[in-house]
């Protein structure tokens, strides 16, 4: 099967690191796929996997979108994102698509696909009123490079995290909706000298949020990282204070790297810690985040880095891969009127 996998932007996001991993375990499979982006800004191809192909395009954002998707010639298109939805209504002779809803579904932008691909459970709340075939496939943790021997050392030494020290890490963009600010709020509360938090990443909120930290010389900006897996390895806790969060892979990838997780109490994170409620506070409380941190941190056991176990049977990786390529051949066989759904 020929697949085209299309992301509505370039920049570094969950849904296209989504798209990357499951376009590499599809070519794995034998299938020919390619992705296709936006030409900038492009940082999203840092992390592509060597064995994808990828092609970009320029100009006016539909044109550009629409002429590339026409020569290419797929017998598929996967979309992942709004924007890209919204201009794909455009294009003639559409081969059968398919839409992952990587937040929720719109209805004015998603509805004319032939499929839609849902990744958790709260999600399929809105698809009531779709006409298209409907599967909903867990995410799983996108598969990371390996660590090098000393990162994770050498990435706690950089923040003045030294073996007896609890070290608490943030992943991700700097952006409003990750409640970076909460956290930031919450370590502020916390009265001890020798813990640090690490903030790795870069956006939109960078300057604002280093404000907001102020002179607590324990926290540090360590910048976006191409090496998320170094930093996993090196926490003895991993925050995600996120102020919405559909399903999110850096809980998934800190999970596959038996990290300890406290994430917001939102749709997500409850579908991915459903039998581990200690896992979960109150979304926006740095008070409670605050208390929560210190009772982790208290386990440390000087000189080993903390670690927690997870049953991630749910979030397989070749399961998963398989799932959603099974289901373009149901949306296809739809699309040519030959495919009858099972009695319910």
């Amino acid at each position: 099967m020929k697949i085209l996998h299309v992301c509505s932007t370039s920049a570094i996001s969950g849904a296209n690191r989504y798209a990357f991993d499951l376009a590499a375990g599809q070519a794995a499979l034998g299938h020919d796929v390619t992705v296709i982006t936006p030409a900038l800004p492009g940082h999203s191809l840092d992390l592509k996997p060597p064995e994808v192909k990828q092609v970009s395009f320029d100009g006016i954002y539909p044109i550009g979108l629409i002429s590339t998707l026409r020569r290419l010639r797929g017998d598929v298109i996967h979309c992942h994102g709004g924007k890209a939805a919204k201009w794909l209504r455009l294009m003639p002779a559409r081969p059968a698509s398919v839409i992952s809803l990587h937040i929720r579904f719109k209805k004015n932008a998603m509805e004319h696909f032939d499929g839609v691909h849902a990744l958790a459970d709260w999600q399929m709340e809105g698809l009531q009123s779709f006409k298209g075939l409907v599967k909903k496939v867990n995410n799983w943790a996108p598969k990371l490079n390996a660590s090098a021997p000393g990162a994770a050392e050498a990435c706690r030494q950089s923040v003045g995290a030294y073996p007896d020290t609890p070290l608490a890490v943030f992943v991700g963009r700097l952006d409003p909706v990750k409640g970076v600010d909460t956290l930031i709020r919450a370590f502020r509360k916390i009265d001890r000298s020798d813990i640090r938090l690490a903030i790795v990443g870069d956006g939109s909120e960078t300057e604002a949020l280093k404000a907001l930290a102020g002179p607590d010389c324990r926290i540090s900006f360590a910048g976006y990282s191409k090496a998320p897996a170094d930093w996993y390895n090196a926490a003895d806790l991993v925050v995600m204070p996120s102020r919405h969060e559909p399903f999110a892979l850096v809980a998934l990838e800190a999970m596959s790297c038996n990290t300890p997780l406290l994430a917001s109490d939102l749709e997500g994170f409850q579908e991915i810690f459903r039998d581990r409620p200690d896992n979960r506070f109150p979304e926006g409380n740095a008070a409670a985040l605050a208390a929560a941190i210190s009772n982790r941190l208290a386990g440390k056991i000087p000189g080993v880095i903390m670690r927690d176990q997870y049953d991630m049977h749910r979030f397989n990786r070749d399961a998963g891969v398989a799932a959603v390529t099974e289901f373009y051949a149901d949306v296809c066989a739809a699309k040519q009127g030959l495919f009858e759904p099972l009695p319910t």
